[in-house]
């Protein structure tokens, strides 16, 4: 019923700020959500848990395309680079059972919610790290903005400066280079980016990865650093395939 009622453009404002005040209220924002087959450990006060727990999906038109894409080839390996709570990787880790699944969540408190789903569902085929991907290894401070007095899953990796803000928390963090941790060769990837601003050193760091093997990658990229990350991209050979009507996000291949 609120998946039906949240289409409705007068809901679509209301069921949120409702939610918000009721489950702040009796402290019952937390818990597990059935999503399809699938029971996720979300939060109603975080703004992408919300989405999904309202609306039964997230981001569906570049998550259809992909999906189509996927259908086409047997892919061996899923990487969620800012996995945040992992609807991806159990998106896609339900959908193809033979799929080996690496998340990378550098932010703990969605790690823990991932970790939760995980546990909850028995996945086999998806692991998960608390680190995120770089072109260094290195200890790092991340910034996540705060409504509601409630912090929100998606953070931003500061860059040598430490940003002020009561309307931001920053914490610490850790990031590894991705050509560090695997040296997959003649293989098929399929690959999701969402790290807010830090694509171009994520890219960096899975260079050879990138080059020696055949790879379908979902990538969102802010339009200041459009030209920068599509450049390195097609210097890779890479071609854009898809442009989300909503969002700053793209799909790639190199096949």
């Amino acid at each position: 019923m609120i998946q039906f009622i949240s289409k409705l453009p007068i809901f679509r404002r209301l069921i949120p700020s409702l939610g918000i005040r009721f489950l702040s209220f009796f402290k019952k924002n937390r818990g597990f959500f059935k999503i399809g087959d699938i029971d996720f450990y979300l939060d109603f006060l975080d703004p992408i848990d919300r989405q999904i727990i309202i609306h039964k999906n997230y981001e569906n038109d570049q998550v259809s395309f992909f999906k189509n894409e996927m259908d086409k080839i047997e892919f061996e390996y899923f990487l969620d680079i800012g996995a945040n709570s992992g609807y991806y990787s159990f998106y896609f880790g339900h959908l193809f059972k033979k799929l080996k699944v690496k998340a990378f969540e550098p932010n703990l408190d969605p790690y823990n919610k991932f970790l939760k789903t995980l546990n909850k569902n028995l996945f086999k085929n998806i692991e998960v790290f608390n680190f995120g991907l770089s072109n260094q290894e290195k200890k790092v401070q991340i910034s996540s903005m705060i409504s509601h007095k409630y912090i929100h899953s998606n953070s931003t990796i500061l860059e040598n400066f430490k940003k002020e803000d009561k309307n931001t928390i920053i914490s610490n963090a850790y990031l590894k280079v991705g050509d560090e941790l695997f040296n997959f060769s003649n293989k098929k990837i399929a690959i999701k980016i969402d790290v807010e601003g830090h694509e171009i050193f994520t890219l960096k760091g899975l260079t050879n990865n990138l080059l020696n093997n055949q790879c379908l990658m979902m990538i969102e990229i802010s339009d200041k650093k459009f030209d920068e990350v599509n450049q390195f991209l097609i210097k890779c050979k890479f071609n854009k395939i898809f442009k989300s009507k909503f969002r700053s996000d793209y799909i790639y291949a190199n096949f």
